[in-house]
């Protein structure tokens, strides 16, 4: 398409090449160390993944129950009915990214 044109520059001397100091041996690098839970979470992944269908289902139901509990003692004091929802759907929450966005390796 275009046709570039080097422009002539002043002409660099090569360098010299010093000589390689002594070939000096380098430590290997440690080997990668595999987790210590990782075979634990691998197996409770697969678990989980296996009832996942059921287990939605039966966390969904509780987190709906706690929700209705929650709004029915709204104003009771010393009920902490709230945060008792909260943590239920936390873990529906981290239970469902644990199925479905993370994979362990080696699967």
């Amino acid at each position: 398409m275009t046709n570039i044109i080097k422009f002539p520059g002043k002409a660099e001397a090569p360098a010299e090449v010093a000589p390689e100091p002594a070939a000096q041996e380098k430590p290997a690098p440690p080997a990668p160390r595999r987790g210590l839970f990782a075979p634990a979470v691998k197996a409770v992944w697969v678990v989980v993944v296996l009832v996942w269908p059921l287990l939605k289902w039966i966390v969904s139901i509780d987190v709906f129950f706690q929700l209705i509990r929650m709004i029915y003692h709204w104003n009771t004091p010393g009920v902490f009915a709230g945060w008792t929802f909260l943590a239920h759907f936390a873990v529906l929450v981290a239970l469902t990214y644990f199925v479905a966005i993370y994979k362990p390796k080696g699967i």
